[in-house]
């Protein structure tokens, strides 16, 4: 799947999240989760991973949220 195509549907389940495809080559391989300043709280990193997490399992990819959700508490700490 490509970046940018990702960020859509991820974007489509939560339209607040703060994600965004690299630009020009990188929007095909590169996803940015814009979590600084007042972005920068675990809610919306939680937020991003689990809006990634939905729009990879619409495509019938395996996705562990839980997983990706326990690392990012752990490495927010």
């Amino acid at each position: 799947m490509v970046a940018s195509e990702l960020v859509t549907r991820a974007l489509a389940s939560d339209p607040a999240v703060p994600l965004a495809a690299g630009g020009a080559a990188l929007a095909k391989e590169m996803i940015r989760v814009n979590h600084y300043g007042a972005d920068a709280t675990p809610g919306a990193v939680r937020g991003s991973l689990t809006a990634l997490g939905a729009a990879l399992a619409e495509r019938g990819l395996d996705v562990d949220l839980t997983g990706a959700l326990r690392a990012a508490e752990q490495a927010w700490r």
